[in-house]
């Protein structure tokens, strides 16, 4: 039979199980026989398994299951933890047991079970072995009987002990549970709060936040899908976790450490940069490969300029066939009669001779100017100034056609006399700035500082009154904006006096315009125009300041000016996104497959403590445990407080611990002895605590057996101090 390479087969009931990971051998000599409990921490991330009698667990994988079918060996592949991730096709098929932190897929549980016991090496037709398992807060029935009969009827095990793992992992710690304390389990999926007083865990002041981390996870994958849609990779999720694990932490002070990052001397030390793979662009060209790439662009432009020489030849010889054609018109009128003639020049839409002899001049013209630029003679144009002869003439001296033409005249006339008063205007104009450029250099030339400090004070009125108008502007774009309705008052009281008014009912004087949504686009369209020609003045004159501050001030450099400031570079976007603007080169191929991860690595976790940034309708952690506490009565309080307990895997985010201590101490009462205990191992410690409670008699005064099982139901569980309340 084919296997896959490096693998182990075994088989499980129907099913084929590949496995890479090795089998205990020692079972038969070391296990059989002796009742030895055997301890099973199974949570909705990961799982370990071993022997109560030992200092570690044996078995340490992902709590996931990949069944699928593999054509190339035409058989069905199980792959159960750590073994789906060696393939591709397993990953995407994986899926787990856990409906949040409940377990509810018993098909997959029972996968997960026979992958336990066959690495233990459990060689035997029944397991033989007391189990000792954990489950969450409030586990329902239904998944505890459903668990319950999984190994008593299948696997038929003598007993089964149910625990929370949290409160295992405060006995691992050695904390007393006479003394109490408040245990706050950060797990996979949810958030607990479980107070211990009285030698046992309080549920029924317990709480719960639906946030963990996977959801943490998804926050996070959610953030960088947002922060670069066009990103040439797909991030996946366990990518997202790998951020969240490795480069998050806890601010102390949520919005002050937001100010750092806003800084750009800190927000340097605070950027990680992730490079993601990527294949790199070719090699540069060989000199040979330049040479001939070059010789290919020099003979591909010497066939473009033949091609534009060929289309200049054709086109001055159409013009050349053009202009023969109406000369030969125009000599035809000697041959023809005159309305022989007129109808001639109406079939070539010519309305008479002087058109014609305008049509001839203009194709003369643009045949010496081709002739030129073939020759390659430089034409410096003359201008002729234009006359106008009939403009002069009474009507009554003029037929019919020179009518017309005295009235064309008179137009042209009105047009240059119009341009003619221009260009004396903009020449008055440019004398005028020269004299004021002149006075000005004096002004500059006697007192430097004194006019530099006029025109930075001109500066600073300007550039006030550019952040009025973008202001205005951005006012004046909403809606419901004060300065809208203003504005679009007077827009209706101006309407009512040229406009028919709208019918109003007897009684209502109110204007309704702005209501409608035609209304609301006319007046978009009408502050559009007049506010974008009011600011580009505005900012036309702003910039000519900016450059005499460049030229003459020192201290005043190009980062300091309007536009640099407010360039798309110098945003805060474009800095959390591709970092600060001189290292950022688009061109390089590697910065395009670059995620920068600044502003994340604090706002994913701080929705621990404000809930309301993912839209979750939920206390945060401080209000959660300050709730919790203010239940007990105050000496009691005091006491619960010097053992606040950190576990679970989410725990190890840096910077935790501080953050609760801060925070929490503003809530509590003064002088409350505060203690934060973090877990020496919050992953592991679970099962050692869970492992230390199997070697007691208390565990056996508490497991359920077969006949409790039988008698009472799946359901049923004996009452402990680690464990959940049973109600019928």
């Amino acid at each position: 039979m084919e296997r896959l390479p490096g693998n182990q087969i075994y088989n499980i009931g129907e099913r084929l199980y590949y496995g890479s990971s090795p089998t205990s051998t020692d079972y038969d000599s070391q296990f059989l026989g002796s009742g030895v409990p055997l301890v099973v921490d199974v949570g909705s991330y990961q799982c370990q398994v071993g022997w109560a009698t030992e200092n570690s667990p044996r078995l340490h994988f992902d709590t996931l299951v990949s069944k699928y079918r593999d054509r190339k060996l035409n058989s069905n592949i199980l792959l159960v933890g750590n073994d789906i991730y060696a393939d591709v096709t397993a990953r995407s098929n994986s899926k787990s047991p856990f409906d949040g932190n409940i377990i509810s897929n018993f098909e997959t549980m029972e996968c997960i079970m026979d992958y336990i016991f066959v690495k233990l090496g459990i060689s035997t037709d029944r397991v033989e072995h007391p189990i000792l398992m954990t489950e969450p807060v409030c586990n329902p029935h239904h998944s505890r009987k459903q668990m319950s009969e999984l190994l008593f009827e299948c696997y038929q095990v003598p007993s089964v002990c149910y625990g929370i793992d949290a409160l295992f992992s405060f006995h691992a710690n050695e904390l007393s549970f006479d003394k109490g304390g408040i245990v706050l389990s950060l797990g996979h999926s949810t958030t607990h709060i479980l107070p211990v007083y009285n030698g046992r865990g309080v549920l029924e002041h317990a709480k719960r936040i639906s946030y963990g981390g996977v959801t943490s996870t998804d926050f996070m994958l959610r953030l960088m899908q947002l922060k670069y849609p066009t990103f040439p990779t797909k991030m996946t999720h366990a990518q997202a976790q790998h951020l969240v694990q490795n480069y998050t932490y806890v601010a102390e002070d949520y919005f002050e450490e937001l100010k750092e990052f806003i800084n750009q001397e800190s927000f340097s030390e605070r950027d990680c940069v992730i490079q993601f793979p990527y294949v790199a662009p070719a090699t540069e060209k060989t000199e040979e490969e330049v040479a001939r790439a070059e010789e290919r662009r020099q003979e591909q432009s010497r066939r473009l300029k033949e091609q534009a020489e060929k289309l200049r030849m054709k086109k001055l010889k159409e013009k050349e066939e053009e202009l023969e054609y109406y000369a030969q018109l125009r000599e035809s009128k000697s041959m023809l009669r005159k309305s022989e003639f007129l109808a001639r020049l109406r079939e070539d839409r010519i309305n008479d001779e002087n058109e014609l002899d305008d049509i001839i001049k203009k194709i003369e013209k643009a045949i010496q100017r081709a002739r030129n630029r073939l020759l390659g003679i430089d034409e410096v144009e003359i201008k002729e100034e234009p006359t106008f002869p009939l403009v002069d003439i009474p009507d009554s001296q003029l037929n019919e056609a020179e009518r017309k033409e005295k009235r064309k005249q008179l137009a042209a006339k009105s047009l240059h006399e119009s341009r003619q008063r221009q260009r004396e205007a903009k020449e008055l104009a440019r004398k005028q700035q020269e004299e004021e450029e002149r006075l000005e250099r004096e002004r500059r030339d006697k007192d430097l500082t004194g006019w530099l400090n006029n025109v930075k004070t001109n500066y600073t009125n300007q550039l006030e009154k550019v952040k009025v108008l973008r202001r205005r502007k951005e006012q004046l774009a909403d809606r419901r904006s004060h300065a809208s309705q203003l504005r679009m008052q007077s827009i209706a009281s101006l309407a009512g006096d040229t406009l028919p008014q709208k019918r109003r009912r007897r009684g209502q004087d109110e204007d309704t315009f702005g209501m409608d949504d035609n209304d609301w686009e006319i007046y978009k369209e009408i502050s559009r125009e007049e506010d974008s020609w009011e600011e580009e003045e505005e900012l036309t004159t702003l910039r000519e300041l900016e450059s005499k501050l460049l030229q003459y001030d020192s201290t005043f450099l190009l980062e300091h000016t309007f536009d640099a400031q407010n360039s798309v570079q110098n945003s805060l976007v474009f800095m959390f996104t591709h970092g600060i603007w001189p290292s950022y080169d688009p061109d390089d191929v590697s910065q395009l497959h670059q995620l920068h991860v600044n502003i994340e690595r604090i706002r994913v976790p701080e929705a621990m403590f404000q809930p309301s940034i993912i839209g979750l309708d939920q206390a945060g952690l401080v209000e959660t445990v300050s709730n919790v506490v203010s239940r007990f009565k105050e000496e009691e309080m005091k006491t619960m407080v010097q053992s606040i307990f950190l576990t679970g895997g989410h725990t190890q985010i840096p910077g935790l611990s501080k953050r609760l201590e801060v925070s929490l101490r503003s809530v509590l009462p003064a002088g409350a002895a505060l203690r934060i205990i973090p877990a020496k191992d919050p992953v592991v410690d679970a099962w050692q605590g869970a492992a230390l409670w199997a070697k007691t008699p208390e565990f056996k005064q508490h497991v359920v057996t077969i006949q409790d099982y039988q008698e009472y139901g799946g359901e049923y569980l004996k009452e402990h101090r680690f464990g959940n309340v049973y109600r019928r």
